[in-house]
């Protein structure tokens, strides 16, 4: 069965910076109920390079973010970026200002000589802002492994712990609020693929319910897959955390597939899109939402939202994908005001369509769902993410191929919705899809990410670089050098031209 765990291979970066914001935004059409909508007051895009690294040339793909609850000021970022400066340690991005300026921090394990800070990263504040956590496949020998550092000082990430043969760890800590049982301690939910799994079963939540402790804390590999598979699952496994100890995750189980993984054929025929939900921070082991008897179930814990989905899972994209290698794409949100209504996206091949994102809500904790329709539909899409602001506010980040040949465009939107029915769409990056040649697979990453604080929706993504204000329709601003009367990218002395990349990207509204 396919790992899928290419490897990442990078030209080395050095970047540097200049700034150029759009004088003036660009007058979007507004649009009825899904219409596209102009940049509210506040809306800030930024391409993450710091100035002193403005000749690097990385494929920066595969981005991460998260903000810290307790000051949204202090924001990290993660891609496949390499260490600048070489050694074992590998990079993260940091903003103390809200995002609008961004350096390059050293802190994670890595291995020296690998070309690559990290394989698949995702991190997460605790909900006090005193920890950062979170999860990699390591450089070099790609093992699985869980970390945590203090904040603010940002020392090296220490290792919690190690185990091989794992893929797409993706992390989500919180800390449980005063007046509960555990105050104080911090929640660590780690989903991943996990290919030691017992019986193919390999969707995995690792956890900690008590991360913070002096010691190396313990962590449990919850099996939330109980139903039979081809010997394994997909690779997402996305953990959700309510204040109120609720915790949902959604993945694929992989039920069917034919083709060949390495000859690019792979299909899978029948999947389910599977939510699963824990009423005591993951202390009961994720089956407080099950399936009735049959006929109208199987009674097992897992409920499948959608049975028998299909889509190809793809060791390397191509020209009709944008480059961009396609292996389904999921995300879950729970409101924060209400731990009851939650809202899932997902994607599936439909005709003429290469991957299809859908998004349903669930009012009863996952029990029932909207549908047969869905209440948002994207074709040619994916890296879907969602959010939900303390106002009740959706937003739904993804990234849609258009056009076909040389036109093509990979254009990232924001959708975002009081009610899952009008939405609004605030286009980000309508930039081309046919350069820079991707140096490896995931061309721009097999997910971006979207998080909520407050009010305000915080996001990252990773897109081609070139310096044209027509890419970016409610504006950008870079910190590397660059010239956009010209569409060139400049080294560190403001002066020779560097070749287009693929950066990652921040935006806040």
């Amino acid at each position: 069965m396919p790992a899928r765990k290419t490897t990442k291979k990078s030209a080395s970066k050095k970047s540097k910076s200049s700034r150029s914001r759009a004088a003036s935004k660009k007058a979007s059409k507004k649009g009825t109920a899904k219409g596209i909508g102009q940049a509210p007051l506040g809306f800030l895009l930024v391409n993450m390079i710091p100035q002193s690294l403005s000749g690097e040339t990385a494929q920066d793909s595969e981005p991460h973010l998260t903000v810290n609850p307790a000051n949204p000021n202090m924001i990290i970022g993660t891609a496949f970026s390499p260490n600048p400066g070489g050694g074992a340690l590998g990079p993260v991005y940091k903003s103390l200002n809200g995002g609008a300026t961004w350096t390059v921090n050293a802190i994670v394990p890595s291995q020296a000589g690998s070309g690559l800070g990290t394989g698949d990263i995702t991190t997460s504040f605790n909900r006090t802002g005193s920890k950062l956590y979170g999860g990699i496949l390591r450089a070099g020998t790609g093992a699985l492994e869980f970390l945590r550092t203090n904040v603010p000082a940002f020392p090296p990430m220490t290792v919690l712990k190690s185990r091989p043969n794992a893929d797409q760890p993706f992390t989500h800590a919180t800390t449980v609020p005063t007046g509960s049982v555990g105050a104080g301690q911090d929640r660590v939910y780690i989903g991943d693929n996990d290919f030691g799994a017992p019986g193919g079963k390999t969707q995995t939540v690792d956890q900690s319910l008590n991360a913070g402790i002096g010691p190396p804390p313990a962590f449990n590999s919850v099996r939330v897959e109980k139903r039979t598979t081809v010997g394994q699952d997909g690779p997402q496994c996305r953990p959700v955390a309510h204040s109120d100890g609720t915790v949902y995750a959604a993945f694929y189980g992989w039920r069917a597939l034919t083709g060949s993984f390495p000859a690019n054929t792979l299909v899978i025929t029948n999947a389910d899109v599977v939510v699963v939900r824990d009423d005591k921070w993951g202390a009961g082991g994720f089956v407080d939402l099950k399936e009735p008897a049959a006929p109208a179930g199987d009674g097992l814990a897992g409920k499948r939202v959608i049975k028998g989905v299909s889509f190809p899972f793809m060791i390397h994209g191509t020209a009709v994908t944008g480059q961009q290698r396609i292996g389904g794409t999921i995300s879950i949100a729970v409101d924060p005001n209400n731990s009851k209504i939650v809202y899932l996206a997902w994607g599936d091949r439909q005709p003429g369509s290469f991957l299809t994102i859908h998004v349903r809500r669930s009012l009863d904790r996952g029990v029932t769902w909207s549908g047969p329709g869905d209440l948002l539909t994207i074709p040619n899409a994916t890296n879907a993410a969602l959010a939900i602001n303390s106002a009740g506010m959706i937003g739904l980040l993804y990234q849609q191929v258009t056009g076909i040949g040389a036109g093509q465009r990979w254009v990232t939107h924001l959708q975002r919705s009081p009610n899952g029915v009008v939405w609004t769409d605030l286009v980000l990056a309508n930039v081309p899809a046919t350069a820079p040649i991707k140096t490896f697979d995931p061309y721009i990453g097999d997910y971006d990410h979207l998080v909520a604080v407050g009010t305000k929706f915080f996001g990252i993504f990773s897109a081609n670089n070139t310096p044209n204000m027509a890419n970016f329709p409610n504006g950008v601003t870079y910190q590397r050098n660059a010239n956009f009367t010209t569409h060139t990218l400049l080294n560190v002395n403001n002066s020779s031209p560097v070749a287009v990349s693929i950066d990652p990207f921040f935006f806040k509204l």
